[in-house]
């Protein structure tokens, strides 16, 4: 019993004992989580000055606040030898209730700061933590008393105490570098659903989405948006990890359409990419009805699956020389190992300061890679396109229009001056049997070429059959018909006799007819035809 008596005296007077541990503000100072908070009973309202020193004597301290949640209190003596301004961080990402308190060594209690997080006025900016200016107007001593709320500490709560130098310089950049990177993705996000909406290709939604809402996560979990409008109901900084489950769906599904594993149903990276995207969509609607503590292990569960899953896809595509695997690989290999040190941070393997910007700075990076894959992306299909378009519109044995793209051409031949040449040739049935369909094709070919070379830039040529051909000639001036109708009749002859001296047993038969003719480029077509038909029948005749 005596033993117990002297270690109660003792207890109560180190407990009260003034400024024999005192830490002397002439550097930097942070102290460590180890025994420095203890947990108390929360609060219906903001606590005062007294009810936070009474729940610090009522309780204990507690090793160290990695994994808990609920409300703490630490007491901290100082000693100040001179003036100025000093600045407390507590390091904690998400605090609902942040209460601030100096004691004189007389006992008269000031309160400093109210630096929750839903609170509309901060005391001081600073992304991805807290802060609050600790004043000495004079040398003195005292104790600093800070309350803490939250629904989960993701980190042990360590306090820095810098001199106001120190602080503007980290907050500068910290605060600078995080409106950077996350303007950055927020742009890029735009560009991407600009470009959606001007493709309309799932890929670039995907992209946006990818993009957008990590920018948008983090511009919550950074504070950023708290500081334009702060709800004192509702803390905005917790739908960073909420946000973050469709962020990484996104990611998936925008892999999965960037390197068009919707067109291999069977392949098994592929379907590992659907799976995903849908798993981690679930999980975000699910995690909307869970505790907070939940839904932080299953964001960073997600994100570990997510970066293995990112960059074998990677790997594998590379090993395929897809050259968008290039951009895409380099950006999530920045990325994952900067998640790889933010996760392990948050679950105190490493020491690693600043561990967010870190991550800020390599997402940036990797959203910038991830748009440069897109663009890439399109521009194959805009390859592709173009490829399909052109085999579509034009003859893949003579490389002229063919009767689809004349369709096209004729439909703009409203209120326009035109002629329309309807040209036959002559003797190919003669030439497929007796030299072979190769020859045949041998002399479209040479015909096709003869055309262009005589037509020059006066119209276009078509070839609208096995051996028909269309030329189709625009003026800007009605009265040019005339001449334009001499001078392709004169063209016409020529060619004819350039044809019989290469093949003497083919040649031509054309027919002509103009708009100021006929009262649409349908009955043009019918009457080129006819007139063709006539000078056909007639080199016939002269044949025989």
């Amino acid at each position: 019993m005596v033993r117990v008596g002297i270690l109660t005296v003792f207890f109560f007077c180190a407990l009260f004992s003034p400024l024999t541990t005192a830490y002397t503000l002439n550097n930097n100072i942070t102290l460590e989580d180890d025994n420095l908070w203890r947990p108390v009973i929360a609060f219906n309202t903001p606590p005062s000055a007294q009810q936070v020193i009474t729940s610090y004597k009522n309780a204990s301290e507690t090793s160290n606040l990695l994994g808990k949640s609920g409300a703490v209190v630490t007491k901290i003596a100082l000693n100040n030898p001179t003036t100025g301004d000093w600045y407390v961080l507590p390091q904690a990402n998400f605090i609902d209730v942040g209460l601030a308190y100096w004691q004189t060594e007389q006992g008269d209690i000031v309160k400093l700061a109210d630096f929750s997080q839903s609170h509309v006025n901060q005391p001081a900016i600073l992304m991805h933590g807290q802060a609050f200016k600790l004043p000495f107007y004079a040398p003195s001593s005292g104790y600093l008393w800070i309350y803490l709320e939250a629904k989960h500490y993701p980190t042990p709560v360590d306090l820095s105490i810098l001199s106001e130098g120190a602080f503007l310089h980290h907050q500068f950049y910290i605060n600078s570098l995080s409106l950077i990177t996350i303007s950055v993705m927020l742009t890029l996000a735009m560009m991407a659903f600009v470009m959606f909406l001007r493709v309309k290709q799932k890929v670039a939604l995907f992209c946006a989405g990818y993009v957008g809402l990590h920018g948008l996560g983090w511009a919550f979990a950074s504070g950023a948006v708290n500081t334009i409008y702060a709800s004192p109901s509702f803390n905005k900084h917790y739908l960073g990890i909420y946000l973050f489950a469709f962020a990484v769906s996104c990611a998936a599904a925008f892999t999965y359409y960037l390197f068009n594993f919707d067109k291999e149903k069977a392949n098994k990276l592929g379907s590992a990419l659907k799976y995903f995207t849908v798993s981690a969509f679930v999980c975000g609607i699910c995690s909307l009805f869970m505790p907070f503590y939940l839904v932080f292990y299953i964001a960073h569960f997600l994100a570990a699956v997510w970066v293995m899953l990112s960059l074998t896809t990677g790997f594998a595509m590379l090993s395929l020389n897809d050259f968008r695997a290039k951009y895409f690989l380099f950006g999530n290999m920045l990325y994952s190992l900067s998640l790889v040190v933010y996760v392990a941070f948050h679950f105190d393997l490493i020491n690693a300061t600043s561990s967010e910007i870190l991550v800020l700075l390599a997402l940036a990076i990797d959203c910038v890679c991830i748009v440069l894959s897109l663009s890439e992306w399109l521009k194959l299909k805009q390859h592709e396109f173009s490829t399909l378009l052109h085999e579509s519109r034009f003859d893949p044995l003579t490389q002229v229009g063919n009767r689809l793209l004349l369709n096209d051409e004729l439909i703009k031949l409203a209120h326009s001056a035109y002629i329309i040449v309807f040209i036959d040739c002559d003797g190919i049935k003669k030439i497929n049997d007796a030299l072979g369909h190769a020859k045949g094709d041998a002399f479209l070919i040479n015909a096709a070429k003869l055309m262009t070379q005589h037509l020059a830039q006066d119209g276009t040529i078509f070839r609208t059959g096995g051996d028909e051909f269309i030329w189709l000639c625009k003026v800007k001036n009605k009265s040019h018909l005339p001449q334009l109708k001499a001078t392709l009749t004169q063209k016409l002859t020529a060619l004819h006799r350039t044809i019989q001296q290469q093949w003497p047993q083919s040649g031509i038969s054309y027919g002509i007819a103009s708009s100021d003719e006929c009262q649409n480029h349908t009955e043009c077509l019918t009457l080129a035809d006819q007139r063709m038909y006539n000078l056909k029948s007639a080199h016939k005749l002269k044949a025989s």
